[in-house]
């Protein structure tokens, strides 16, 4: 296991758990007023698991965490079932990757998916996705970096914040993710969702620098069926 891991990989899970420990992770579900207990839950880009095991402490019906990473998932199989306080759900670890998740319509009642959009071939066809395995009336919890989030580590990334408004830049012109790690408005995702049926109802960001939104998080309910609609 250790030969898979890179130095990304280790930098990415020791930051996940240490957000963990510190209680980070919880504190984002409960500023969305996300409440995971006795639902059927899938959370999208599950990384090395640590948004699962904040989950699992609710208590869901069913929780699967899906990512395309297999280090990760790993990991989290490693790791995950430690960490969970009895009598918490053990997650169901998968590999598969927007735009196609290999589920039926309407299966789950709470999908997350956080810091998933900057990396997602194209923003609408991925909530599209993630909205068709939702139930109406179910919750979707999305993340991503706002215009403001390179900002905060231009000497750190380097040439690394020019390239994510490049990228971003690319997609706008382009509608395509030659690059990928594309930056978000959080009203211009808000309106996507609203167009495709998955209402806002919760926006929040963490900080802004020079304006911009650092990291953004929007809870939306898939809307119900009318019976005009279903006619």
């Amino acid at each position: 296991m250790k030969d898979r891991l890179t130095k990304w990989h280790t930098a990415y899970i020791q930051n996940a758990y240490r957000e963990l420990a510190r209680g980070t992770t919880r504190r984002q579900l409960d500023t969305l007023q996300i409440d995971a207990t006795g639902k059927r839950v899938l959370d999208v880009g599950c990384g090395p698991g640590n948004l699962l095991v904040a989950l699992a402490a609710d208590v869901p019906e069913l929780l699967i965490g899906i990512d395309v990473d297999s280090t990760f998932l790993v990991f989290g199989r490693s790791q995950i079932e430690k960490l969970n306080e009895q009598p918490s759900e053990v997650p169901i670890l998968m590999r598969a990757a927007l735009p196609t998740l290999p589920f039926a319509d309407e299966t789950f009642d709470l999908v997350t998916c956080f810091l998933v959009m900057p990396h997602v071939p194209d923003d609408r066809a991925a909530l599209v996705e993630l909205a068709r395995v939702l139930r109406p009336g179910g919750t979707l919890a999305i993340s991503g970096h706002g215009f403001g989030f390179p900002l905060r580590y231009l000497k750190r990334f380097r040439l690394k914040p020019l390239q994510m408004y490049l990228a971003t830049l690319i997609y706008r012109c382009t509608g395509k993710k030659w690059i990928r790690n594309t930056l978000q408005s959080d009203r211009k995702m808000s309106d996507l969702l609203n167009s495709i049926g998955v209402v806002p109802e919760v926006r929040h960001y963490n900080k802004r620098v020079f304006g911009g939104v650092v990291t953004y998080w929007i809870k939306a309910i898939k809307r119900e069926m009318t019976p005009k609609a279903i006619q």
